[in-house]
């Protein structure tokens, strides 16, 4: 994907509502702690499926496959892909990622262009270790969150 269509890609997702919630690193990884504006219900059929779709960019869609995407799994998506966006932005190689975090009112709404995102940045090297970097820092807790844990 060129530049220009990354721009266009952070440009997008620099638009929509915003979600709190916040990844506290510490020194055995990262904790994750999700408050949702509204209290979040669970995602929908639909929504699960979006879900799935941006968490088969960041790990496998085969892995995303046997995920209960519930909303734990969606507060954990949510940092991961803060992370994503934080670490592309200290790269300085395109527009600044949304100046909030990307919670999960806001994966549900723009979804396709978190999606499109990871897809254009997985297969640049430099962009790869920020999806690479957040697939291995999160693995563990998306699947204890898949599974309630």
């Amino acid at each position: 994907m060129s530049a220009v269509a990354l721009v266009a890609v952070l440009a997008t997702l620099s638009v929509g509502t915003a979600a709190a919630a916040q990844a506290h690193p510490s020194a055995s990884g990262p904790a994750v702690s999700a408050v949702a504006f509204g209290a979040e219900s669970e995602p929908t059929p639909e929504e699960q499926a979006h879900l799935r779709e941006v968490a088969g960019t960041i790990w496998t869609p085969e892995l995303a496959a046997g995920w209960n995407m519930n909303s734990e799994v969606e507060a954990v998506l949510s940092t991961v892909t803060n992370e994503i966006l934080e670490c592309s932005r200290a790269f300085a190689l395109v527009p600044r990622p949304p100046a909030f975090f990307p919670g999960p009112s806001y994966l549900r709404q723009y979804w396709k262009q978190v999606k499109d995102y990871f897809l254009a940045v997985r297969d640049n090297r430099t962009y790869r270790a920020c999806v690479v970097t957040g697939a291995a820092n999160y693995r563990s807790a998306i699947e204890m969150a898949s599974q309630g844990i």
